[in-house]
């Protein structure tokens, strides 16, 4: 082949020669087209294919802000109670608490008894009171006797509980007098076995108040000898 300056030279794409003493670069050249013609219409979409399968799980994604506090609900009913429990163990035991004031108690109080020394049958005249000769206890201002009396006076008013017995030997009737007047409609009767015994209380409002022990016979009544009465009174309030 014969250029264009009347030299020889071989033909082939892409590849340098050595010919005639020059080397040559042969390059295959495209034509450029260039088409200025007009867009054609679109055609129809095609229907949709089939869905493809499922892909694999994306790794999890970073958890987002906690959302804001949901209104409260309204409150459900009251449960049933449960079982009760175990009892607890005892607590120890507290410090002992100062002491009360002392109560009123019984202040006055008087004992008084009658003995014979004789033998046999110790005699009180009828409708006379017994003799009383002898002072067991006299305690506080409430009482005044001095043996051998027939009297006991109480000087104190209030109320105040009597008790007595006389050991007779034959039927006999006694009274409990206060002020000389007998404080039952009817005396305390004690047949030959004895003793006529009793237990009152009284309720002093004027004082002095004298106590006796009487004879409810105009016939002697017949007592033991040695102790054979007793006479107790306790002052029970102001």
């Amino acid at each position: 082949m014969i250029n264009h300056h009347g030299k020889r030279i071989c033909r082939r794409k892409f590849k340098k020669h050595v010919h005639c003493g020059v080397k040559v670069k042969v390059v295959k050249v495209k034509p450029k087209v260039i088409v200025n013609a007009p867009q054609g219409v679109p055609g129809v979409p095609g229907p949709i294919g089939p869905i493809g399968p499922k892909g694999a799980t994306g790794a999890q994604g970073i958890p987002g802000p906690v959302g804001l506090q949901g209104i409260p609900g309204i409150q459900g009913p009251v449960g049933s109670a449960g079982a009760v429990g175990a009892v607890g163990p005892a607590g120890a035991t507290g410090a002992t608490g100062p002491a009360g004031p002392t109560g009123a108690g019984i202040s006055d109080f008087l004992s008084v008894f009658r003995a014979d020394p004789g033998t046999g049958t110790d005699i009180v005249p009828g409708n006379s009171p017994i003799t009383l000769t002898g002072v067991l206890a006299n305690v506080g201002g409430a009482f005044t006797f001095v043996p051998p009396s027939s009297t006991i006076t109480i000087n104190e008013t209030g109320s105040y509980f009597i008790s007595f017995s006389i050991h007779n030997q034959g039927n006999a009737d006694f009274n409990l007098t206060v002020n000389g007047t007998p404080i039952t409609p009817v005396p305390f009767t004690g047949n030959g076995g004895g003793p006529i015994s009793a237990e009152v209380i009284i309720t002093v409002t004027t004082v002095p108040t004298t106590i006796q022990l009487v004879n409810a016979n105009a016939t002697p009544a017949q007592l033991h000898n040695n102790l054979n009465t007793t006479v107790t009174i306790l002052k029970l309030t102001p």
